[in-house]
């Protein structure tokens, strides 16, 4: 009867000690990251049947668990890496926008500066001074674009170091939560819980949501399945799969992240199925984000460059000579795919620099049909041969056909800014003045008069400076004579333009029977400023997207500002939702000192009550043996 009182008093003294050693384990722990909250679940031992009565035989320890909820720590996964996401998002636009953010020293103080100078030249065309100082515009402007642009390349090669030094880290995340999984299935095996495995596979995860968000699903071993956005197995079992990175094939500016294959090959994420972490930001912001930026801001530099070079190309220098370019030429670049299998080359031209889009495009043969596909908005346009000019450039093919599945990556103008130099270097050589000059007969009598004489673009018509003379037959029409030939009867009427060898005469006035004007090379105009005019004008010409040039680069830092306002917005509400999962986690996984020391009181109190009862069991046996004395 003694040894069942006294069984019973150490199963309540070893629970005790259990629940008091627990809940010092969780007070010493409160402040230790990432550990959980520990209980003691224990069970009554089954009765045993003594006479007519069961009769109790104490108390058991089952296990020590976690205080620990799936839906929770998951929430808490997910919204950790779509934190992660977010700062880094707002870390990177926060530098584009540093680039663009300057008013005084940015772009577009650059644009004022440059067409300022050129209206300046139009009022004084033959001063030397005026003249360096549009070249010196013009190369501070220059510069400018290069500046940003390579800014912008650098922030990307920076990503991309940036992605593979995370790609390491995920590799190494992953090896770890493999080889604690291996450690957990080995430890449940036997039984009981392994409750710091378990905390530190849990860290981990935590941790490896940070560089790339990863979905766990837990197994009835104990250990945890994580795969990847697009379904991807990280982690099996004991088993780690590596996370490589490779040059984007249709792309090389970029790279890809996937798992690597057995034979070595990777297999990639595409950007949008990364879903957050800090690797789904940089490749979102390698691929979507920076390419947008330098589209931008290359269209830019490329309008401005060819715009400038047109208008120069059909003026005149102070010696007489047709204007050459201002800026070196814009190109489109064109990237094959390394998949090809095909020995073609596409060329790309640009045809209209005032239709070109800010975007990047891919052209897909079919083996039968082009397919050109604007990658901003995916308008696509299709065609059974080539050339085909869409949105101010035109594509050809040279060499031998494409073959079926050939891809190709079409740059219009991303590389716009950094490749934009000025050619020109004589500020002599600069054409201010127009070829062209308009001289009325000596001897009219009308009130003939010219408003305007310029020259019709985009390219300088070979006879442009040949003599035409204009004889009016009557007050309302007119033949001209030009090489030799005159032409028949032509209507008059003021303010309605003559255009004849890629001029165009606008005359005002009535002209009288007889009278007469002759349109010739301008020989020794050094005082004509028409075409710097011209030059200056272009300022508010809407050549880019609709909208001039001024226009279009604030369009394009304000897209920025918007973009890195919505990211710190962005920001905020994730690290919000961030903090609200981990409160709620913590809330059944964390330690509250209040509560353990209440329960250490507890457990204190059961624990000298089964002392107690092991005294009693110790008295009642000592009586027995008296009795029998």
């Amino acid at each position: 009867m003694s040894n069942a009182l006294y069984s019973i008093g150490v199963s309540a003294l070893s629970a005790a000690y259990t629940q008091l050693r627990t809940a010092g384990n969780n007070i010493s722990n409160a402040s230790t990251p990432g550990y959980t909250r520990e209980r003691v679940t224990q069970s009554a031992i089954v009765d045993s049947f003594v006479g007519a009565n069961y009769l109790g035989q104490g108390v058991q320890v089952e296990q020590v668990t976690r205080n620990y909820n799936q839906f929770l720590t998951q929430q808490a996964h997910q919204a950790t890496a779509a934190s992660a996401a977010a700062t880094q998002q707002a870390q990177d636009l926060a530098q584009v926008d540093s680039l663009f953010g300057n008013p005084t020293t940015g772009i577009g103080a650059a644009f004022s500066k440059f067409f300022g100078a050129a209206q300046s030249l139009s009022q004084t065309p033959a001063d030397p001074a005026a003249r360096q100082a549009l070249l010196s515009s013009a190369q501070a402007l220059a510069q400018t674009f290069n500046a940003a642009g390579s800014s912008l390349q650098q922030m990307q090669a920076s990503s991309v170091q940036a992605v593979t030094s995370e790609v390491g880290t995920v590799n190494q995340l992953a090896t770890q939560i493999a080889s604690l999984n291996s450690q957990i299935a080995l430890a449940q095996g036997t039984g009981g819980s392994p409750n710091q495995l378990l905390d530190q596979r849990d860290a981990l995860i935590r941790t490896l949501n940070q560089s790339i968000r990863v979905s766990d699903v837990p197994q009835s071993d104990g250990t945890t399945n994580l795969f990847l956005g697009n379904g991807q197995p990280l982690v099996v079992n004991g088993t780690a799969s590596q996370v490589g990175v490779a040059q984007d094939p249709i792309d090389p500016q970029n790279i890809e992240v996937g798992i690597q294959s057995a034979n070595g090959s990777l297999i990639p994420i595409q950007a949008s199925q990364v879903g957050g972490g800090k690797i789904g930001a940089m490749l979102q912001f390698q691929q979507q984000d920076l390419p947008a930026i330098q589209n931008a801001i290359g269209r830019l530099a490329t309008v401005v460059s060819d715009q400038v070079n047109a208008q120069q190309a059909l003026g005149q220098d102070l010696n007489g000579n047709a204007g050459a370019n201002f800026f070196s030429a814009p190109s489109a670049t064109v990237v094959a795919a390394t998949s090809n299998t095909g020995g073609a080359t596409i060329a790309a031209t640009l045809s209209n620099t005032s239709q070109l889009q800010p975007s990047d495009y891919r052209l897909d043969y079919s083996g039968s049909q082009y397919t050109l596909t604007r990658l901003t908005d995916g308008t696509k346009t299709t065609s059974a041969s080539l050339p085909l000019t869409v949105d101010g450039f035109t594509l050809n093919v040279g060499g031998t056909a494409p073959a079926a599945g050939d891809i190709f990556t079409i740059e219009p103008v991303r590389a716009g800014s950094t490749n934009m130099a000025v050619t020109l270097t004589d500020p002599g050589a600069i054409a201010a003045a127009s070829p062209v000059a308009a001289t009325p007969g000596a001897g009219n009598t009308g009130t003939l008069a010219v408003a305007d004489l310029s020259v019709v673009g985009p390219t300088r018509n070979a006879n442009l400076t040949q003599t035409v003379t204009l004889n009016f037959t009557s007050p309302t029409s007119y033949t001209y004579t030009a090489g030799g030939v005159t032409s028949g009867a032509q209507a008059y009427a003021a303010g309605t333009p003559i255009q004849v060898n890629g001029w165009s005469l606008t005359p005002s006035g009535t002209p009288a029977a007889g009278d007469t004007l002759t349109v010739a090379g301008n020989v020794g105009g050094t005082g004509d400023n028409r075409n710097a005019i011209k030059l200056a004008q272009l300022a508010a010409q809407n050549l880019v997207g609709g909208g001039t040039l001024a226009g279009g680069y604030a369009a394009m830092v304000a897209n920025v500002g918007g973009l890195a306002q919505a990211a710190n917005t962005a920001q905020t509400a994730q690290t919000q939702g961030l903090q609200s999962a981990l409160t709620s986690e913590s809330s059944v996984a964390g330690v509250n000192l209040d509560e353990e020391a209440t329960k250490l009181i507890q457990f204190q109190q059961q624990y000298q009550a089964a002392a107690k009862i092991i005294t009693t069991a110790n008295t009642v046996f000592d009586a027995i043996l008296n009795i029998g004395g």
